[in-house]
């Protein structure tokens, strides 16, 4: 899928380069001109690393205000794993949303439909009751403790696999 490198290198790649080359090197070799050339290397440094995830957050609440009008309580980053597409999983009040930056949303679960979820690692499984079947959706996020404790808030207890519950009642 992603090789020996994990899905976010990328994110903490462009952290590691913009503040080593902005932050530490701009900052000493451009300080010799002028101290406000050494403060616009600092500047750059920061745009570079938290400018880009503000502005993406913001596009990010923007498309889910826009989809199920309500404010995002928790956002993610996330890939999912049926598509390898990278996006950012967000919850809402009522909704669980796999909003990928460039692409539509296609992945809309209501809450209530979620009937469990398990954690491994750092990969999620919702699973979600449809009108005449279960899906599951599998993902790989960031940070899985912030969201098992948004899931535990939102959702219903998580039911057993359907073979767990065979094992243990013989």
């Amino acid at each position: 899928m992603y090789g020996l490198a994990g899905p976010f290198t990328d994110k903490y790649f462009r952290y590691l380069v913009s503040w080593l080359l902005f932050g530490l090197f701009g900052t000493i070799y451009l300080s010799q001109w002028g101290v406000i050339y050494g403060l616009f290397s600092l500047v750059a440094a920061l745009t570079l690393s938290l400018g880009i995830d503000f502005i993406i957050s913001i596009i990010v609440k923007w498309k889910v205000k826009a989809i199920v009008k309500e404010e995002p309580t928790l956002i993610v980053d996330a890939v999912r794993h049926s598509l390898e597409r990278r996006g950012y999983l967000v919850v809402t009040k009522n909704y669980c949303l796999f909003v990928p930056l460039f692409a539509k949303v296609k992945t809309i679960l209501e809450l209530e439909n979620v009937v469990r979820y398990q954690f491994d690692g750092r990969m999620v499984e919702l699973i979600a009751k449809f009108p005449n079947r279960y899906r599951t959706f599998a993902f790989s996020i960031i940070s899985s403790k912030k969201l098992s404790d948004e899931l535990e808030k939102r959702t219903e207890q998580s039911v057993p696999y359907q073979f767990e519950s065979r094992k243990v009642q013989s």
